[in-house]
């Protein structure tokens, strides 16, 4: 991940996700992120449509702030049984959303990753073509 991007997207408050079904049809969602180890996770439902299609196709388009805001092409994955990034991300969304996660998410959050009713979602930025 270039240093523009990754100052962009530790500097954003969103990014808009577009996930692609097996016939290439797309969506896109906004979600909150998290930028660790040159990838950028977040949460969702297991049962969501974006959670289904990543884990059908993997293949993502990020665009970082806004729809119309920086983008890159991403590889998105689930990632299961890793509750030191789950904590990890859950202390830099106190930092980063500092009233929302505090009051009333963070326990909603971490409850549901536990239960099994959310996933960890990792995305890993794919190599740019010149």
């Amino acid at each position: 991940m270039d240093a523009a991007l990754s100052d962009a997207l530790r500097a954003a408050r969103y990014m808009y996700v577009t996930t692609y079904g097996e016939g290439g049809k797309a969506g896109t969602v906004p979600t909150w992120l998290w930028v660790h180890d040159g990838a950028v996770y977040f949460t969702t439902r297991r049962d969501s449509l974006k959670a289904r299609r990543i884990r059908k196709t993997g293949r993502v388009t990020v665009h970082v702030g806004t729809v119309d805001g920086p983008s890159f092409e991403g590889r998105a994955e689930w990632v299961d049984e890793r509750p030191d990034l789950e904590t990890a991300l859950l202390s830099a969304y106190r930092r980063k959303y500092r009233l929302t996660v505090p009051l009333f998410m963070g326990r909603w959050i971490r409850k549901r990753l536990a239960d099994q009713i959310s996933v960890l979602i990792r995305i890993t930025p794919l190599p740019t073509r010149r």
